[in-house]
This record gives structure tokens, sequence and C-alpha cells, in this order.
């Protein structure tokens, strides 16, 4: 009776001094990525979104390739935009640029554009652009679901006017 009651007690204190897991369902997140519209808070750049976009245009080495076919073309009173996306960690740490397409529109604030596609000789000069400025980019803020950090890929855009006195009122 006593070797039953000791080993009992002995089960009843494993237990208790077993190490537990401090998020339970963190071990569901591990090596997922989630898309940036469907996590519950999305990652922030700590500067600002202002300052984002001027770290994309700052670091962004394609522009001379990017400015003269466009010219060339005749592409001018447009907006052009690169269009990319990113992976951020569980640690804010950005990675893995890809470039995806260079499209124009009309107006600033236009939630479309249309592909451009004299630009799809030059995707894989675009994409190593992208690449390099993804790299020397700053930790963000990561994203969270279910209070557990996770990574999440981030779709972005940055636009630049090829033309004179735009539309400010749009």
């Amino acid at each position: 009776m006593k070797t039953c009651f000791v080993i009992s007690l002995l089960f009843v204190s494993f237990s208790l001094y077993a190490q537990r897991d401090a998020n339970p369902g963190a071990k569901q997140y591990y090596n997922r990525i989630f898309d940036n519209d469907y996590v519950e808070k999305k990652p922030v750049f700590v500067a600002g979104a202002d300052s984002l976009k001027t770290f994309y245009l700052s670091k962004f080495s394609g522009f001379d390739s990017l400015v003269s076919r466009a010219v060339n073309k005749g592409d001018t009173s447009k907006y052009i935009r690169v269009h990319f996306e990113f992976t951020i960690d569980e640690n804010g740490i950005p990675y893995d640029g890809e470039f995806l397409y260079i499209g124009s529109t009309k107006y600033a604030k236009s939630q479309g554009d249309k592909k451009i596609k004299y630009f799809n000789d030059l995707n894989k000069y675009f994409n190593n652009a992208i690449k390099e400025m993804i790299k020397k980019m700053p930790n963000w803020r990561p994203a969270l679901q279910n209070n557990v950090r996770v990574k999440c890929s981030v779709k972005d855009y940055f636009q630049i006017w090829l033309g004179i006195n735009p539309d400010n009122s749009l």
C-alpha cells in the first residue's frame, strides 16, 4: 500500500514540475508563412509608412533602366509602380525579396494599375535590384497571430511620376 502511495505521489510531483510550453499554440505556427492580409496584427515598419516609401525610393538601384525604358516607349504623364514581395520572419528581419511586375496608372491613389509588358525582358535585373533593396532594409516589428510572432509575406509597391505637373487633387 505504501508503495502504491509513493508511486502515485511521484507521478503527481512529476506532472507538477514538468516543463510546459509557455504558448502551446506556437507550435502550429512554426515554419508557416502567413499572408499580410490575413494575419491578426500586421508587421510594422518602425520608422513609419512615409519613411518606408522613402527607403524604397532611395535603395532601389533599377531607376535608371526603369525611367529610360518608360520614356523611350513614350509612357510619360503616368505613375509607374514597381510591385514586389518579401517575407518578414518572427524576429522582424526582412528577407527573400522578389520582383513581381511593373504597372502604370494615371492617378496616384488609384487602387489598380495596368501591367506594362515591355519590362518583361528585364525581370531578372529588377529581381536582383529588389533582392538588394530588401537586404538593406532595417528590421520591422513582426506580425502576430494569437499573440505569437509569425513569419509574414508582404506585397508592396512604390511609384514614381513620369511627367510634368501631376494632378494632386485626386
